[in-house]
């Protein structure tokens, strides 16, 4: 029998079973995929890192630095947005987002944004579960600034306008003070790629890996708990650190059932975001295109290498733009970028991914009290973990990392 079980390798689950292991304890991780590191994930395109899953940290995550540090893992600064173009209103523009007859409006709306920002963050959440889609309807808007806050939204709440709640985009623009804020705080990346950082928490030694082992149900009471894989598989510990996905959960059954509000938040997380990478050339560097745009809505062109410019887009999930094929990718690209000549692409689908079933944390509409930390304390011997269920920075990296370590303090406090 192990000491704890961590189900989930993402860079949850490896905090907590890293600090657990350097405590003494014996720790299996058990990962549904071949792989760890959980959404984030690293690939290669034009012989550069590119992330399929989380790309960026910001200036205040200094858990993500410290554990860079450790390895010794190199950091990458991104440079300012230089420029940046709009397709807004069925145009595509340079300069302003907007005609100058929708300038006003857009001026009253963004302060608006502001102040509505101010005050959820006081604690005022009576806007906090409207949707996106409603939230922007109801600043009377007309249809470029309409497209023009839309496409902000896609990467600050990644789900269809619809079914995402508000509050997340007006946590984003208070914390980093308005849209501008947002872009300019999207500033560093582990040089190596997210997945290097997992594979070096995961290198711990005395750690024991289980990859390919995807959790069915659990067994729990005052003596341990006992997992089941889906092929059959059987582990047993004194405590477990269920790292995984909030709307993963709903496929483990779980004898007793997990707490109410766990189980009331089960698949609860409403993001379902499309991140595309496109290697192309005939584009600028350093800048952003914003916009409603075919599949994709929010564009980042980075660094020039080799005649080629590595383009991270966003938008959310739309049947009517599968961005599927080479032609659908083309045009995507090619509503921002006319002149692009796209070289190569990847992407991954985090929605249909079982071992993810969605993309960033996004509150549901007219639920966001799903998503409330104080759910997912210890009960028992089963402790939370994961960008989903952090106290603090949910749904990025950092938020992870802290919630691997408060959970590994949990389970120190559990088995004494």
């Amino acid at each position: 029998m192990d000491d704890v079980i961590v189900a989930g390798a993402g860079l949850a689950g490896l905090r907590a079973a890293r600090d657990l292991n350097d405590r003494g304890l014996a720790v299996a991780v058990v990962e549904a995929r071949d792989r760890v590191g959980g959404r984030g994930f690293t690939t290669s395109l034009g012989g550069r890192p590119a992330e399929l899953g989380g790309s960026w940290f910001t200036p205040e995550h200094d858990q993500v630095r410290a554990e860079l540090g450790r390895y010794g893992l190199a950091v990458r600064d991104f440079p300012p947005v230089r420029h940046a173009r709009w397709l807004t209103g069925g145009e595509l523009r340079r300069g302003l987002p907007v005609p100058w007859a929708e300038l006003p409006a857009l001026e009253r709306a963004l302060a608006r944004v502001l102040r509505d920002a101010e005050a959820a963050a006081a604690g005022d959440l009576a806007i906090a579960g409207i949707s996106a889609r409603d939230y922007v309807e109801s600043l009377h808007v007309g249809a470029a600034a309409r497209d023009f806050l839309l496409g902000w939204w896609v990467v600050m709440g990644g789900a269809p306008p619809e079914r995402g709640a508000v509050i997340d985009a007006l946590a984003s623009i208070h914390d980093h003070g308005g849209l501008a804020g947002v872009i300019g705080c999207l500033a560093h990346a582990p040089a190596a790629g997210w997945s290097a950082l997992a594979d070096a928490l995961a290198s711990t030694p005395g750690l024991t890996l289980h990859t390919g082992w995807e959790l069915a149900a659990v067994e729990h009471n005052d003596a341990g708990v006992t997992c089941v894989a889906r092929d059959g598989r059987v582990l047993t510990a004194r405590a477990l650190v269920l790292a995984l996905p909030l709307n993963c959960l709903p496929a483990i059954a779980a004898t007793p059932p997990l707490p109410g509000p766990v189980a009331d938040a089960a698949g609860a997380n409403a993001g379902a975001a499309v991140k595309l990478l496109m290697l192309a050339g005939g584009i600028e560097p350093h800048g952003i295109a914003v916009g409603a745009g075919p599949g994709l809505n929010w564009l980042y062109a980075d660094e020039l290498r080799d005649g080629s410019v590595l383009v991270t887009g966003f938008g959310w999930q739309d049947e009517r733009h599968p961005l599927d094929d080479d032609g659908s990718v083309a045009r995507a690209l090619a509503a921002f970028y006319p002149a692009a000549e796209l070289a190569g692409w990847a992407r991954h689908d985090w929605i249909g991914d079982p071992a993810s079933r969605g993309t960033w944390l996004t509150a549901p509409a007219g639920r966001v009290e799903l998503l409330d930390p104080a759910r997912f304390r210890p009960a028992g011997r089963i402790a939370f973990a994961g960008s989903d269920v952090a106290a603090e920075q949910a749904g990025w990296f950092e938020g992870a990392l802290r919630s691997g370590a408060a959970a590994a303090d949990d389970i120190l406090a559990m088995l004494g």
